[in-house]
C-alpha cells in the first residue's frame, strides 16, 4: 500500500492477465529465497519503475480463489525513487478511498479496502 497525501496508488491489471482490466495495489508474490519485503520491492520495480522502502506489515488476511489460498499482506510503504510508470500493468492512478468505490477493484483487494476504511 502506497499512500501520498491521503490517495493510494493503485494499478490496473493488463487486460490478458487473470482479472484483466481490474484495479489492484501493487505487488505481487515472494520468489524463493526472497523475504516479503524483498518481493514487494522486487515487483514494485518492475511493474512501475520506481523503488519503495517497505514499513509495517500493517494488515494480514487469508482469500481463497477456487484454485488456491492467498496469504496477503498490506505493507505500508513510501516511494523513494522514481514516478509510477504503467510497466507490466495497463495503468495506474492515485485515486482516494471515496475513488476507488468507482473502480471494479480485483476480489483478493477488497478486504484491504474495507479495512483501509475502517481504520
Amino acid at each position: 500500500m502506497i499512500e501520498e497525501s491521503g490517495r493510494y496508488l493503485v494499478a490496473m491489471r493488463k487486460t490478458d492477465d487473470s482479472f484483466g482490466g481490474c484495479w489492484e495495489f501493487p505487488g505481487g508474490a515472494v520468489e524463493e529465497g526472497e523475504t516479503m519485503e524483498e518481493a514487494l520491492k522486487r515487483e514494485i520495480k518492475e511493474e512501475l519503475d520506481i523503488e519503495i522502502s517497505v514499513g509495517k506489515d500493517a494488515f494480514q488476511f487469508v482469500t481463497e480463489t477456487p484454485r488456491f489460498k492467498i496469504d496477503i499482506h498490506l505493507f505500508e510503504s513510501k516511494i523513494e525513487k522514481g514516478m509510477p510508470k504503467a510497466i507490466d500493468c495497463d495503468e495506474v492512478r492515485w485515486v482516494t478511498l471515496d475513488e476507488l468505490d468507482t473502480l471494479e477493484i480485483i476480489p483478493a483487494d477488497k478486504e484491504a479496502v474495507e479495512w483501509l476504511r475502517r481504520r
